[in-house]
């Protein structure tokens, strides 16, 4: 029967490989000593030649076999051996197709390397289209066009949990205009327009509907996949102690990339994967300079905020042209639609304020909003566009509050009381302005609390908002509450202000103390948004500081 099994499926590999016209050359008929030729592209889009030597075979049917080569001729001298990028070119002998090179950075001379035996390729083009589960890339180098230099660290910054790094290499630009065939370039995308971000590598096999195989080794080993297929034109190759590698431009997308194994990755021209539209603009009031940006990033949950946060820091990297402190005014809209096809909006606008590293601070909230609809534990969510303003000065917009007082503290259920707050504006005179605060009719009479404060004074929260969302809000021990996504929406939609001023009743007389408590009781929902009782009056600055005023109500 195994025999059978097999034959069968090598069978069904030569009916695939005669759909291509290409005749295949399965690793039992190799022998040590045989001849053959690679083929690539190692400038613009011509492909060229490469000579190749079987050394041997390793492996086993249950294991799997690797091709041990060495590659010789003119074009290898000029790229150092095996370069990044040529993973996937294809390797014929006696005109047969034998299998594509898996880039051999494992060999102190790059001469040598290891083959993806084509069979072991042919079957990703049978692979389900099952929804990926969760993955940890491992090594991945990826090409970053579109970046300044602190965009690229803060880049690396990014992907580092996921175990990848980028190069500064590559961008947007001429790309081929010819079909994909073996021995093309081809560029697989995470995100691409005015940035981009992939790896490049070249065609192994292709058939007359537009199935392609690539790489001969995984690009992040995803399994069923959702990645940009890109046309690529080579810039040429670099020399590296480590290892050389191709630069190039990731041209425009041409189809999917829907496979990514151990073994290479698989995909089909034509339809595109489904992807998130993100625009940028920014304005730097103190230079008088401007810049917008328009990507496309892969619609992925888990690397979509942190190339979120990456595009809008370089961005803004790019505009500024400096690092450092001062101000920043973020506007951002995220449309989208639950899995009942409900629209999801989140609309938020906030001031920032850093002395030393303010590009690392104005997005935060961002960040957070775009994690928590596409990490949500409570259903899927497509996310439609992302838009982003931001105004950045090196001025400090920034005013402490000193002083808080009232000319009458003894009160009746619903008055409306005034309030007086001194602030100090930084290196500005101090100034009082008079707000409002309307008792509540239903006061039993007593002492009322009031903390008087700037919006940026409920980071604590915050952070604790970040944590129950990722693990989960606690139920209550004598009753449970029931959350839902749009509870976590309205909480960032109406999430205090950091250029607010803010009066409310203090929190221990609304809610447990115990920020625990507070959730297992309200919620974090409820916790950020304060009591019904809250009044919010806007400024031009960052409100900093707090204070607390007691009154008598009499009942």
């Amino acid at each position: 029967m195994r025999v059978f099994l097999l034959a069968l499926l090598f069978c069904c590999q030569l009916l695939t490989a005669a759909a291509a016209n290409v005749p295949l050359m399965p690793v039992r008929d190799l022998r040590a000593g045989m001849q053959g030729i690679g083929k690539t592209v190692i400038s613009g889009d011509t492909i060229e030649t490469f000579n190749v030597e079987i050394l041997g075979v390793n492996g086993s049917e249950a294991t799997g076999y690797n091709i041990f080569v060495r590659l010789y001729g003119d074009l290898i001298e000029k790229t150092g051996g095996v370069a990044q990028g040529m993973s996937g070119s294809p390797v014929y002998v006696d005109g047969r197709l034998v299998g594509a090179v898996a880039f051999g950075k494992t060999f102190n001379d790059p001469h040598y390397c290891f083959l993806t035996p084509i069979g072991k390729m042919l079957p990703l083009l049978d692979e389900p289209r099952e929804l990926p589960a969760d993955w940890i890339p491992k090594g991945t180098a990826l090409m970053a066009g579109g970046f300044t230099e602190y965009g690229m660290e803060y880049l690396q910054e990014k992907l580092q949990p996921f175990g990848l790094t980028a190069v500064n290499s590559g961008g947007t630009g001429a790309s081929s205009d010819k079909p994909l065939e073996p021995g093309s370039s081809v560029g697989v995308a995470l995100m691409q327009g005015d940035m981009t971000l992939g790896a490049l590598g070249t065609v192994t096999w292709t058939d007359d509907s537009g199935k392609i195989l690539a790489f001969g080794h995984p690009f992040m080993q995803r399994g069923s996949s959702n990645f940009f297929m890109n046309k690529v034109w080579v810039l040429g190759v670099v020399p590296n102690l480590q290892s050389s590698y191709k630069v190039g431009n990731l041209g425009e997308a041409i189809g999917s990339i829907t496979q990514d194994r151990s073994s290479g990755i698989g995909g089909v021209v034509g339809k595109q994967p489904a992807s998130i539209p993100m625009f940028v603009t920014v304005n730097d009031s103190s230079r008088g300079q401007a810049n917008s940006m328009r990507m496309r990033l892969i619609d992925d949950e888990q690397l979509v905020p942190s190339m979120v946060d990456a595009a809008v820091v370089n961005t803004v990297s790019k505009t500024v042209d400096r690092n450092g402190g001062g101000t920043a005014k973020l506007h951002f809209t995220i449309t989208g639609v639950d899995s009942k096809k409900e629209m999801l909006t989140i609309d938020r606008e906030n001031m920032y304020y850093s002395n030393d590293a303010l590009l690392k601070n104005l997005d935060a909230e961002l960040t957070e909003a775009v994690t928590i609809l596409m990490q949500n534990k409570f259903e899927p969510v497509q996310i439609y566009g992302i838009n982003v303003e931001a105004e950045v000065s090196n001025a400090v917009q920034v005013a402490e509050i000193l002083n808080v007082r009232t000319k009458n503290a003894k009160v009746k259920p619903g008055d409306k009381v005034a309030i007086d707050v001194t602030m100090k504006p930084y290196r500005g005179e101090e100034f009082t302005k008079t707000v409002y605060f309307k008792v509540p009719k239903d006061h039993p009479g007593g002492n009322l609390a009031l903390n008087v404060r700037g919006g940026s004074s409920m980071a604590w929260a915050i952070e604790l908002l970040r944590k129950q969302q990722s693990e989960g809000v606690p139920a209550a021990k004598k009753k449970e509450t029931r959350h839902k996504l749009s509870d976590y929406i309205k909480s960032v939609n109406t999430a205090d202000k950091n250029n607010e001023l803010i009066i409310d009743v203090a929190m221990g007389q609304m809610q447990p103390p115990n920020p625990e408590a507070a959730a297992n009781d309200a919620g974090l929902a409820g916790m950020l948004q304060g009591s019904p009782f809250k009044q919010k009056y806007p400024f031009d600055f960052i409100i900093d500081g707090e204070s607390e005023i007691v009154l008598t109500v009499d009942k």
